[in-house]
């Protein structure tokens, strides 16, 4: 690992991050009210042989004034009534597209959306999640009802020099999708280095990085940015099995050198839990050099470099 116990002691020194500002013009919708956006295409990003079903959503909102940015999520409401007779709670969405949208025109939103099913504990019979089955199976024409955007946290810096650690499992590679398209395809450029280490079961469900939808992988050739796919199911003995806290601790030594050089911000997204395996990578890495993991974190927090984005 590079750098002595003592230069590394002086990690303690930390940044606040200034981050986008979310547009004053913005209208946010809410649950009694919420914007019907027309469905434009719906796309699956998952291969052929996949066990899984995850599908890109376009949504058409150029009439709803909605002006998002990159690390916001929308929420969709599905039709109908739980067993209560009130309606269905809204599912919030982290937004996969950049600010103008997948065809550059700022009146779209994409969202990335897995099919789920769950098993009844009683019956033993396997139950459409609601919220998901709706949506994977909707058409183009098709509305639905929206709400937001949200969130003020979870947003780029505006400093392009920051260096950027982007760490995600599954369909929490949908905000990272909508940060890599305003870097590269809209701003054009970061001069920072970029990060992105995405956990998945096989190379089939690598979205946006796999023979389906490559939007994630055709920048690999930016000399700032770099990607790295952890496999936890694979079928052949030349790939090995891990999850992405083990693709993170295979970079450590880059990974440590950005965290205590300070100039940094950490965002993680995906499944809750998924962040005790990212936490003792660090952890484990600051008590090598006799520094304490959960005082500098909480700085972090603090500061805007540790951003997390759980579901």
């Amino acid at each position: 690992m590079a750098g002595s116990k003592g230069q590394n002691a002086n990690t303690s020194k930390t940044m606040q991050i200034k981050k986008y500002s979310i547009p004053e013009s913005t209208l946010i919708y809410k649950p009694k009210a919420p914007f019907m956006a027309g469905v434009i295409s719906t796309t699956e990003l998952t291969e052929a042989d996949s066990s899984d079903e995850v599908f890109n959503i376009i949504l058409d909102v150029a009439d709803s004034d909605i002006h998002y940015i990159e690390g916001q999520s929308i929420g969709i409401i599905p039709p109908g009534e739980r067993e209560t007779g009130k309606p269905h709670k809204a599912r919030l969405y982290s937004i996969a597209s950049a600010r103008t949208g997948d065809d550059g025109t700022s009146t779209t939103a994409t969202i990335c959306v897995k099919r789920v099913f769950r098993k009844d504990e009683v019956t033993g019979t396997t139950i459409p999640g609601i919220a998901s089955n709706y949506l994977c199976d909707l058409k183009p024409g098709d509305s639905v009802a929206l709400i937001g955007p949200n969130g003020r946290r979870f947003l780029l810096p505006e400093d392009d020099s920051i260096d950027l650690i982007l760490i995600a499992v599954g369909t929490g590679i949908a905000p990272f999708r909508a940060f890599i398209r305003h870097i590269f395809l809209e701003k054009g450029y970061w001069n920072g280095r970029i990060r992105l280490f995405y956990g998945i079961k096989n190379a089939m469900e690598a979205l946006f990085l796999n023979n389906r939808n490559d939007d994630i992988g055709q920048y690999m050739t930016r000399e700032t940015f770099e990607a790295f796919r952890a496999l936890s199911r694979v079928h052949n003995e030349d790939s090995e099995k891990g999850y992405v806290q083990h693709k993170l601790a295979e970079h450590k030594q880059e990974v440590w050198e950005i965290i205590c050089a300070g100039n940094f911000a950490v965002y993680i997204c995906g499944l809750k839990g998924m962040e005790e395996g990212v936490d003792e990578v660090f952890s484990t890495l600051a008590r090598q050099q006799e520094l304490d993991w959960p005082t500098m974190k909480a700085e972090f927090i603090k500061n805007g470099q540790w951003n997390l984005e759980v579901y």
